[in-house]
């Protein structure tokens, strides 16, 4: 039984044992750690000093989005009828409020105006323009191109009186399969719609 041991001994040296403890260790030091989340926003146009301080007040109503999106996670498409949601590509506030802020901001932007205001709540404000927007659609494949799909519409004083109704499509190409080239996509999507709900409010005017 003695040389048994000895010769079991003998077939492994002593530094590969020490090499196969160390990588135990390593791998039980890594098997503990987890993947650590990112956190995203939409970013809005350049802004600039606004100058226009006259004229009449926009409200813009708080945007509608389908429930799919109402999530910490950023979502993105893998086929027509399978979305994903990755776990540690996250929000850093709700979507619908970022999409929301980054289109009030990008219209007042394009209008050069001090006067775009959020109508979530009562602000007892003349308003003359309601702005109307609702989400269908908004995601899209990392490499791919981000799709955002709405139907927008501009009300009058009180939100009555529909002056235009439309359904939008937009796209953007991401330009690299990551979750940043993702979002800044996206980015631009809420961009090219501010621009055309810019230019629907313009020729009410």
């Amino acid at each position: 039984m003695v040389e048994e041991s000895e010769m079991t001994l003998h077939r492994f040296p002593v530094h590969v044992v020490i090499l196969l403890f160390v990588l135990v260790v390593c791998l039980s030091a890594c098997a503990g750690k987890s993947a650590s989340s990112k956190f995203y926003i939409l970013s809005s146009l350049p802004q600039s000093t606004l100058s226009g301080a006259e004229g009449a007040t926009i409200g813009v109503f708080p945007v509608a989005m389908p429930d799919y999106l109402d999530r910490p996670q950023v979502v993105t498409r893998v086929s027509e009828n399978e979305l994903q949601f990755d776990e540690f590509s996250r929000w850093g506030e709700p979507l619908k409020e970022s999409f929301y802020a980054v289109l009030v901001e990008n219209l007042s932007t394009l209008l050069n105006s001090k006067k775009i205001i959020k109508t979530a709540r009562n602000l007892r404000v003349p308003v003359t323009l309601h702005v109307g927007v609702e989400v269908l659609q908004f995601d899209g494949a990392l490499g791919g191109d981000v799709v955002l799909i709405v139907n927008w519409g501009l009300f009058g004083e009180g939100g009555k009186n529909l002056f235009i109704a439309k359904r939008s499509l937009f796209k953007e190409p991401t330009g690299a399969a990551t979750y940043e080239a993702f979002v800044a996509a996206e980015s631009r999507a809420v961009a090219s719609l501010s621009r055309e709900i810019a230019e629907g409010i313009r020729s009410r005017k």
